[in-house]
């Protein structure tokens, strides 16, 4: 009887292993989920934990069938802890990158990005691995389970009939994972036709996010419902509405033959789309800086609050007496600096992320101001301070219309002193006389003092100019922030005395731009920030994409001074509208159809818009992640309006990102090859 009872437990045991090892991977995989809902706080009224729940099942399920395909059990052993550590190390870099940026990034997005981070910020990771050593435990809980467990997991093939057991299970638990996303209007887009990586796993979790990223990479995204739209933009709410007999910024395009002629149905496609646009009109400010000269910069982590009458006297001066513009946004595009540089360079939204800017190299970018420059007669130069390689940079400029680079690494660093980080103001001093001597120039500089991490014991900027902010009733970490913008303000002091001292500044004009919002003032172990500073900076908590983007967007000139009227834009501005606004300016001859973003002087309908499907015009705010509208104060829409627009940011990104994996413009303009 006792060797009768001893095999009956022997044999329950072995059956309760094999279930549960069965049961590991999907049951790690859901755990794994909810911890970094948990974890990043996500917003329980969109976050479909359930449908998230029911993913990790799945995707465990299916990676029972490698664990399970070995008769040898040391074998599935081994799959299954492999299988096990890839999910865990890819929840934890899910979660330090939202830690760090507040969104999720792609794989691709992270991989882009991965090695110039290690290179340039490494002590900052080794330190961040130290912090968040207690999260990188809890998503390794399974892993360890498994380890200990090792000598009683019975991973391996009873018979190929429970492969195929597997299969059909996971297949049956995806098709459930996959239905019960699709409970909503709002997530039903955002699952399909509205998809977007980081929404989808504030939505959806991260596997299905993944999953659907791989799919849609692969195939396209689902076509969404079509709406006929009415043509709104022959007469926008904007207050620059010109006459017609000023024309439009419209090339002679044959796009019957073009369209023709297309290669493909793809390219058949972009120029029947890119045909059926408007264009925008021509303006009394159409060429009012022609033949004059151009400089623009990409400022740093520059804010609207980096403004300041008394620290920020020259940027401050430039803001209030040049164009003004009150409501200018430069969306989180996801892939940091350099989707924010992208998106000022090109007038495109950067739609896969980090890697939009890879996808120059190679490309034929002319949309990009500096080709048009070189058509003009301009010499057309770009500048960094921090190293060549970074991103890539010594690879995409040269594509995107600079006859030169240069950088830490490829003659910059003879004019840096070696602090950290560089300084925005020996850069000007260095390399003014590169380009101040041209009969027609344009330079861009991309700064760098403005860079986090933000304090007065590393960051040499803000220790440079420490007694200026130190009296401010802020904390020091946002001293700091603003002591380092003081620098880049100092630079653009140095660019003035430099033009004027060479006559050149009444002939000039000056752009510039952010490239994102302060994102590592948030509260976050990457960034050393024990509570949100960016609440402290703006005033205010930032509860969505609008009031977390807001920023500034300068156009200088002293010639703007001397007009009896300030031009004044009071209709919401985007980053995209950067390129088309500066080409209108400067008198080039484009074509405004193929920019998604808008010559803000001109009549067209302002239309700000992140890439994930939000939205803002003069008439309010659509939140894509909760579906709701916030209309401005004494407007009225319908949802006919909403819905139109809805179609247009889809549309408009959509072409985005065919033009970047088509290389779209070398069959648009063949000429220029």
């Amino acid at each position: 009887m006792e060797t009768i009872n001893s095999h009956s437990c022997s044999g329950l045991k072995a059956c309760f292993f094999k279930v549960l090892s069965l049961l590991f991977m999907p049951l790690s995989f859901a755990f794994m989920e909810l911890l970094l809902a948990r974890n990043c706080a996500f917003d329980p009224e969109i976050f479909n934990a359930p449908g998230a729940v029911l993913s990790g099942l799945a995707l465990g399920f299916i990676c029972d069938i490698p664990a399970f395909m070995f008769k040898n059990r040391k074998a599935g052993f081994a799959a299954a802890l492999i299988l096990t550590e890839i999910a865990a190390v890819y929840f934890c870099v899910q979660f330090f990158v939202y830690n760090s940026y507040t969104t999720f990034m792609d794989p691709v997005t992270i991989m882009q990005g991965a090695g110039g981070v290690m290179d340039e910020f490494g002590s900052d990771v080794k330190g961040l691995v130290q912090q968040g050593k207690g999260y990188i435990f809890a998503y390794h809980i399974p892993v360890f389970i498994l380890i200990a467990l090792v000598k009683f997991w019975e991973f391996r093939r009873d018979s190929k009939l429970s492969i195929l057991a597997f299969t059909v299970f996971a297949v049956f638990m995806q098709s459930m994972s996959c239905s019960g996303f699709k409970m909503t209007e709002t997530s039903a887009s955002k699952y399909t036709y509205e998809y977007a990586f980081n929404d989808g796993i504030l939505n959806f979790g991260a596997i299905a996010s993944t999953e659907l990223d791989v799919v849609y990479g692969l195939n396209g995204k689902p076509k969404a419902p079509t709406t006929k739209l009415p043509d709104r933009a022959a007469k926008g709410s904007g207050s620059h509405d010109a006459p017609a007999f000023h024309g439009l910024n419209k090339l002679d395009f044959d796009f019957d033959k073009l369209i023709a002629d297309a290669p493909n149905d793809t390219i058949r496609k972009i120029h029947e789309y890119v045909a059926s646009q408007p264009a925008s009109a021509k303006n009394q400010y159409t060429g009012m800086f022609k033949d004059k000269n151009l400089v623009v910069i990409c400022g740093e982590t520059f804010s609207a609050e980096a403004v300041d009458e008394v620290l920020t006297p020259t940027l401050y001066h430039m803001a209030q007496t040049g164009i003004l513009i009150d409501d200018f946004y430069q969306p989180f595009w996801g892939g940091s600096t350099t989707s924010g540089e992208f998106c000022v360079l090109t007038g495109l939204v950067p739609v896969n992320h980090a890697n939009s800017m890879q996808q120059t190299i190679g490309a034929h970018n002319f949309e990009c101001v500096g080709f048009y420059m070189q058509d003009m007669g301009y010499t057309s130069t770009s500048y960094h301070n921090g190293d060549y390689d970074f991103y890539n940079r010594y690879k995409t400029h040269p594509c995107l219309g600079f006859t030169k680079f240069i950088s830490n690494g490829t003659g910059m660093e003879d004019g840096l002193s070696g602090t950290w980080p560089p300084s925005d103001s020996e850069m000007i001093e260095f390399t003014y006389k590169d380009w101040i001597q041209d009969e027609k120039f344009y330079a861009y500089y991309m700064s760098y003092s403005g860079h986090s991490i933000y304090n007065f014991t590393r960051h040499e900027m803000a220790i440079k100019h420490r007694d200026k902010v130190k009296d401010l009733p802020c904390s020091t970490k946002i001293q700091a922030y603003k002591a380092a913008q003081i620098e880049l303000d100092e630079m653009v002091e140095l660019l003035v005395k430099h033009l004027e001292e060479e006559g050149r500044l009444e002939d000039t004009l000056i752009v510039i731009a952010p490239d994102h919002y302060p994102y590592a003032l948030q509260n976050s172990m990457v960034w050393g920030n024990d509570r949100d500073y960016v609440s402290e900076l703006y005033g205010y908590a930032p509860s969505n994409e609008m009031l977390r983007d807001h920023n500034k967007f300068i156009i200088w000139s002293p010639c703007l001074e001397a007009m009896e009227e300030q031009i004044e834009v009071k209709d919401p501005v985007c980053a995209t509208d950067v390129v088309p606004t500066v080409l209108n300016l400067m008198g080039a001859d484009f074509d405004s159809r193929i920019y998604p973003g808008r010559d803000i002087l001109s009549s067209q309908e302002s239309l700000v818009m992140w890439n994930s499907y939000s939205w803002k015009t003069d008439k309010g705010f659509y939140n894509a992640n909760t579906g709701k509208f916030t209309p401005n104060e004494g407007e009225t829409v319908d949802q006919a309006y909403i819905n139109e627009t809805k179609e247009k940011v889809r549309e408009k990104l959509k072409y985005c990102k065919q033009v970047l994996d088509n290389d779209y413009f070398k069959y648009l303009f063949p000429d220029r090859q």
